[in-house]
């Protein structure tokens, strides 16, 4: 476990920064090409979603480690903590397990996605597998979180 929090800390965190960075470059260069050239490039909308959808997807792990993700715990912050730990180790399962799902459809809607070919609309015409395989990899690393989590609070164990 620690060295998938190892990869993701250093190698994927990265990656993520590296394309929310061409994102916004690449904003930026097309504003400017719009204002001073009156030029706008036909594949800046697919880069630019595609760039933010990787660095987003990628994130979701790193996001609950570090105590980002949304957390309603308007009724749980009444229970004692025994209730507390039930309610958390409930919670661990079900976003464990939606991850899972997720990894487990979101490879199937790739598989099909290469299977019949479907590309992007743009001259990149980028194959959508391509696109869509950030799911399957941001949520095994959102599944990795919440297994991390469910760990310690079964095990106690960091």
């Amino acid at each position: 476990m620690k060295l998938i929090e190892k990869f993701q800390d250093k190698v994927v965190t990265s990656i993520a920064v590296f394309l929310f960075i061409v994102s916004c470059l690449w904003m930026l260069i097309e504003a400017i090409s719009r204002q001073v050239f009156s030029i706008s490039y036909t594949i800046s909308e697919e880069v630019i979603v595609f760039t933010l959808i990787w660095a987003i997807f990628l994130t979701l792990g790193q996001g609950g480690k570090e105590g980002n993700h949304i957390l309603v715990d308007l009724f749980t912050s009444r229970f004692g903590a025994k209730t507390k730990k039930i309610t958390t180790i409930i919670t661990n399962i079900i976003g464990l397990s939606y991850g899972a799902f997720l990894v487990y459809v979101g490879v199937a809607y790739i598989e099909h996605l290469f299977s019949t070919g479907i590309t992007s609309h743009s001259p990149l015409r980028l194959p959508m597998g391509y696109v869509y395989f950030a799911v399957p990899i941001g949520m095994l690393f959102f599944s990795f979180f919440y297994l991390h989590s469910l760990a310690k609070e079964l095990y106690g164990k960091n």
